[in-house]
């Protein structure tokens, strides 16, 4: 008698797991009928595909800089961290600093920390069709964290399910940061996309941000959505700006009604819905570069839109510190929470 059950190790259908080498990084694939999503076990458990499969849409920046086994010879050792030299592109957490680099109890930290980068432990939890689920496991090196996180897909639901948890190891009290960095890109991102928020947040673009091609010349406050430029010149934050702009703008998104936004492609009628706990992360920080930044590493080719939920605002870890906004954790205790990301069609963008 014919039992289907038993070819599931290598099926094609429902949900499915894959596991390989590519570029010399161990990568995971994750797959129903809506989705797939690729996540590079080998660097930093990056989500470097967010594939929607009905219409063959990747909503996911993928850099020039293709990714690769980071652990290569690169020309001087960067001041700043490996983290540019090694970005491809794609959603990545940022732990237990983000930013610039920082001084961590004595231990030196580079840009967005040390997860983005360090090869994750995997282990399948359930692989059938109507579910797929692995755990992913991390032990910081010059910090004592441990980082765990289950990645779910489920049976026809067009939605990523991250379920999050980190555990101090250490013998006294740690402060940390912790965000989520997913770039948006082409084919997904053009000046059709635009970011859909609940109310009238706080917007603020620091000083620290102001740049060449930065619609902004001073550090600049407001509410959502529209914050005065240059002379006046009133400038949407909603929006992603055409390549052919050549702009720059970064900045950060407070007091949020909900821990949620829409992304939405106006050209395609597609969306992503990202939901998280606002209480973990109450803050968003929009990375607009719009072939905007002519200088390492980007060099005016690089359209991309970040919208990142974080845990602490300002991006500086000791300013952050001073001003007591970091998340800590007691010796041996654990925080957890719930990430979502969701692809939706929507015929009336």
């Amino acid at each position: 008698m014919f039992h289907p059950e038993t070819y599931t190790h290598t099926r094609n259908y429902g949900c499915r797991l894959r596991q390989y080498v590519w570029q010399g990084t161990d990568m995971l694939t994750l797959e129903n009928e809506k989705l797939r999503v690729t996540v590079a076990l080998g660097k930093g458990a990056d989500i470097v595909e967010f594939l929607h499969k009905p219409t063959d849409t990747e909503f996911l920046w993928h850099s020039f800089n293709e990714l690769k086994n980071v652990h290569h010879i690169s020309t001087t050792p960067p001041p700043n961290g490996s983290f540019l030299d090694a970005y491809a592109g794609g959603w990545q957490e940022l732990f237990p600093t983000y930013g610039g680099p920082a001084k961590y109890s004595g231990a030196a930290i580079g840009t967005h920390g040390e997860a983005c980068l360090y090869p994750w432990e995997c282990r399948v939890v359930e692989d059938t069709p109507e579910k797929v689920e692995v755990l992913l496991s991390l032990r910081t090196i010059r910090t004592p964290f441990l980082l765990e996180k289950t990645v779910r897909l489920q049976a026809g639901d067009p939605t990523l399910y991250l379920h999050q948890k980190v555990t101090n190891l250490g013998g006294t009290r740690q402060a940390f940061m912790w965000g989520h960095h997913p770039a948006f890109g082409f084919p997904f991102l053009d000046g059709s996309v635009r970011l859909r928020l609940t109310g009238t947040p706080s917007v603020l673009v620091p000083a620290s941000t102001i740049a060449h091609h930065c619609p902004f010349d001073r550090e600049t406050a407001g509410k959502w959505p529209t914050l005065p430029g240059k002379d006046g010149k009133p400038v949407d934050m909603s929006r992603a700006y055409d390549p052919s702009e050549h702009l720059y703008m970064e900045y950060a998104i407070s007091d949020l009604e909900e821990g949620q936004y829409e992304l939405v492609s106006e050209r395609l009628g597609l969306g992503m819905r990202m939901r998280w706990d606002r209480t973990v992360f109450p803050h968003l920080w929009i990375w607009g570069l719009y072939c905007g930044i002519d200088t390492y590493p980007w060099y005016g080719r690089a359209y991309v839109m970040g919208v990142e939920p974080w845990s602490t605002m300002p991006s500086d870890y000791a300013t952050a510190q001073q001003n007591g906004g970091l998340l800590h954790l007691e010796p041996g205790a654990s925080m957890e929470t719930d990430v979502s990301a969701e692809a939706f069609l929507c015929p009336e963008a």
